[in-house]
């Protein structure tokens, strides 16, 4: 689908006065690693989709995939209303919806994994903010790979800006999100020439903190036998990057709120402050909001911001996935087996793209890059049964009940509102649980932990 005609159609989607519109985001492809070439695909009214060669001239209701396991007419996805559904048109391979192969029309819900042969797309619905900043990410990619995710590219359009202005900031997200790679990514936007200096704050003996970060003239203690200058001087003209703030002890914040005030430091041991240019990138994994159990100084916290920057998840925006395996597989020269990417794919990652690379790196290992990896590469926690869809479609049992509204209600209470959990913990799919959610009149968000 040509990129010009799938821009025209988002854009006379919001001329039109649409708030949001509905759109397939292209996750990448077992067969061929890298970021998609395809863009966003507008949905429309309905979309038909197929096989289809790289000159073919598809209509606007039509997506044609150059791939061997996509059938000529493999599947349909249509609006009635404000919701849309999914239904195979008898494709050879199967057309799968999260970990299920279709069998019957099913309702698409934000968020939701499609497998179509070897490419992977996820259902989102955008507005004309998120369409502007996936422009932009698409044309200036802001970290080391372009995100095709509406959450991340809203925040890589923020901090784009804000890199360039001065003034602290502040950024919160899980363990393993990269934290660190958009602070440099924040340092290099800036154009300060002064270099990148990344604190791990929970490393840091509370004993010693006031020493690292402010050195200490020769004499200033027992051991000082010449002066050392602090890490806050070594990042004079440049950034200061102070990971996991929360984990610093309160003295230590209280001094570091006073230079984040006068730019000033007084090393151990000296009489007169000095001034320096420093600009301070701070980060956290914990919830942020004054009052809360951050471990962050409610001071401090209104002085770099108070609400930080939230980076997503990697299971929030698993759209990157294609891009990102390609990102840290370079110079591997192999692809992977349909049914290993599509168990990466269905993973919940909950040490985020940190556990992604390391994950990536032992399935090399292992093929010695002279063969694409399967699941029997990657560790333990991927490889539950998934149905590849280059398979026969899997015998199905005699249908189970339905849960009553306690079982439900129960699961949702043990899963923390996560419907897809639940459905997976049951074996059902995701549609049917929101159907006997709906009917219970039961309420996902009551279980969900609350954030500040």
């Amino acid at each position: 689908m040509p990129q010009e005609r799938t821009l025209t159609a988002l854009l006379s989607s919001f001329a039109k006065g649409e708030r949001e519109t509905a759109v397939l985001l292209p996750g990448g492809r077992a067969d061929r690693l890298g970021a998609s070439a395809l863009p966003a695909v507008y949905l429309g009214d309905e979309l038909a989709i197929g096989r289809g060669s790289a000159d073919a001239q598809p209509s606007a209701s039509e997506l044609l995939l150059e791939d061997p396991l996509v059938s000529s007419r493999h599947a349909r996805i249509t609006r009635a209303g404000a919701d849309y559904q999914l239904e195979d048109l008898g494709s050879k391979n199967g057309t799968f919806l999260e970990a299920d192969r279709l069998t019957a029309a099913a309702p698409l819900q934000e968020g939701a994994r499609l497998f179509l042969g070897n490419h992977l797309f996820v259902f989102r619905r955008i507005s004309a903010v998120d369409g502007e900043a996936l422009d932009e990410e698409r044309r200036n990619p802001l970290g080391p790979v372009a995100t095709t995710s509406p959450a991340l590219a809203r925040v890589c359009h923020k901090l784009r800006r804000l890199a360039t202005v001065g003034g602290e900031l502040f950024l919160a997200g899980e363990t393993g999100v990269g934290k660190e790679v958009y602070a440099r990514a924040a340092h290099a936007q800036s154009g300060r020439s002064g270099p990148f200096v990344p604190i791990n704050c929970a490393a840091l003996p509370r004993e010693l903190v006031e020493s690292e970060l402010f050195g200490y003239r020769a004499g200033a203690h027992s051991t000082a036998q010449s002066a050392k200058p602090g890490l806050i001087e070594e990042a004079e003209g440049g950034t200061l990057f102070l990971d996991e703030l929360g984990e610093m002890g309160n003295e230590a914040q209280a001094k570091m709120l006073r230079f984040l005030q006068d730019k000033e430091i007084t090393p151990l041991g000296a009489t007169r402050p000095r001034r320096v240019d420093v600009r301070v990138i701070a980060a956290t994994n914990r919830v942020v909001a004054a009052g809360s159990d951050s471990g962050v100084r409610d001071d401090l916290l209104a002085r770099l911001g108070a609400s930080p920057l939230r980076l997503p998840p990697l299971r929030e925006r698993i759209e990157d996935l294609g891009a990102l395996v390609a990102h840290f597989s370079r110079g591997q020269g192999a692809a992977l087996e349909l049914a290993a990417f599509r168990a990466m794919a269905l993973y919940r990652w909950p040490l985020n793209v940190r556990e992604l690379e390391k994950v990536l790196a032992a399935a090399w290992a292992l093929t010695e890059g002279k063969r694409p990896i399967a699941t029997r590469d990657l560790a333990e926690a991927l490889t539950a049964p998934v149905a590849s869809p280059a398979e026969e479609p899997q015998r199905r049992k005699s249908p189970e009940p339905a849960p009553s509204a306690a079982e439900l209600e129960a699961a949702l209470a043990r899963h923390a509102g996560d419907v897809a959990e639940v459905a997976r913990a049951m074996g059902r799919q995701r549609a049917a649980v929101w159907r006997w959610i709906k009917q219970f009149g039961l309420k996902p968000e009551k279980y969900r932990p609350k954030t500040g």
